[in-house]
């Protein structure tokens, strides 16, 4: 309990007054998930900004009405357990099944994550929850530039694609997913078929793993008709 004791003594709880300690508490919840939020908003991925935000703001709540359930302390232990129990069902909706594989794991973890911000934050540390937020945002954003461009097994492929253009809406679909895997510099080249349907030649540069991802992604488009594999190196 002495670690417990000194480790209170440092937390904002305790010498900043109500309501100011609520409204700092608040809006530094509101920072750590939009900190996250943000970065998986740009990858169009399941729990986005608005998700991220409430996950931390709602795990920060919980944790601060837990010090006024029963004495000055609280029952804290009890409230973040429950969060962190409830915090699996939304992360759980967040992953996808298919028959080539699982994935929004990462998005999972990061909603978790959150969660535990938010009551780091809620449990009166903003300081911590901040630079816990920036940590984990260097996280999902270096190492997958490291696991694209360090990790062994790189494959060069080229694929030929038909899709329907939907007034420029499965482009953008795709400039979007060759932003997220990193390929934006890889050639790209398009060509108008008859009604109305385009067939775009790519020449991909990806770790193997990646690759088979940025394909399956690239299939579930709902405007991709059909994808062809030219050759592999």
């Amino acid at each position: 309990m002495p670690y417990l004791t000194e480790l209170s003594t440092h937390a904002l709880r305790g010498w900043l007054p109500s309501p100011w300690l609520e409204i700092v508490l608040v809006l530094t919840a509101v920072a750590c998930g939009a900190i996250l939020g943000a970065e998986r908003e740009r990858h169009e991925k399941p729990a986005g900004l608005r998700t991220l935000i409430l996950v931390c703001l709602g795990s920060a709540i919980f944790t601060m009405i837990s010090f006024v359930f029963t004495t000055s302390t609280g029952d804290s232990g009890r409230v973040a357990a429950q969060i962190v129990t409830g915090i699996g069902f939304l992360g759980a909706g967040a992953i996808l099944h298919s028959r080539n594989g699982v994935s929004g794991m990462t998005t999972a973890a990061t909603v978790w994550t959150t969660a535990a911000i938010g009551i780091t934050v809620g449990a009166g540390f903003p300081l911590a929850g901040l630079a816990t937020s920036v940590l984990v945002r260097g996280v999902l954003v270096a190492v997958l530039k490291w696991e694209i461009h360090h990790l062994g097994g790189i494959q060069t492929v080229a694929i030929e694609m038909v899709f329907d253009p939907d007034h420029g809406k499965t482009r953008i679909k795709m400039e979007r997913l060759r932003e997220e895997f990193r390929v934006t510099g890889q050639a790209l080249s398009y060509e108008k078929m008859p009604e109305g349907i385009v067939r775009a030649r790519l020449d991909l540069r990806l770790p193997r793993r990646h690759l088979r991802e940025f394909l399956d992604e690239l299939a579930s488009l709902s405007g991709v008709r059909s994808i062809h594999e030219l050759g592999r190196e």
